[in-house]
């Protein structure tokens, strides 16, 4: 997403991220990441349980990304930020989410995760906003 910050940004679209941590606790995240939009907290998963995001099974987040997509799965767990996976409001089984909402508010597009490993393409969130003519209030 960061890499393409510069498309949503010519779109008129704003860029927020949403994490399992504090406000505080994300926003450290998102800076040692050299992440420049703004990341939100959601520390109770009020937002990711209202969306209907789900959460993964244990060979989910253990074996099945290994066998799909191995160099991706060790890329992944060497970034990965242990001390905060390992905070009582993390949820490592925690599925991901992307959406677009419109100005009004209204949700336009919405992807559900349904393993650790199945993210939207950046492309999608922007033919996503591309769709609504200008009405988009941002992607998250």
């Amino acid at each position: 997403m960061q890499g393409k910050l510069a498309a949503f940004e010519a779109r008129g679209t704003a860029v927020v991220a949403v994490g399992q941590g504090s406000g505080a606790a994300s926003a450290r995240v998102a800076s040692e990441l050299g992440i420049s939009f703004p990341v939100l907290g959601d520390p109770d998963h009020a937002g990711y349980d209202a969306l209907g995001l789900g959460r993964t099974g244990l060979f989910g987040l253990t074996l099945e990304p290994f066998f799909e997509a191995p160099g991706e799965a060790f890329r992944n767990l060497r970034q990965a930020d242990l001390r905060a996976s390992a905070s009582r409001r993390s949820d490592v089984r925690r599925l991901a989410g992307a959406l677009v909402v419109d100005r009004e508010g209204r949700i336009r597009f919405l992807h559900r995760s349904a393993k650790t490993t199945d993210v939207p393409e950046t492309d999608a969130l922007l033919a996503a906003v591309d769709a609504l003519g200008g009405q988009s209030a941002g992607a998250r």
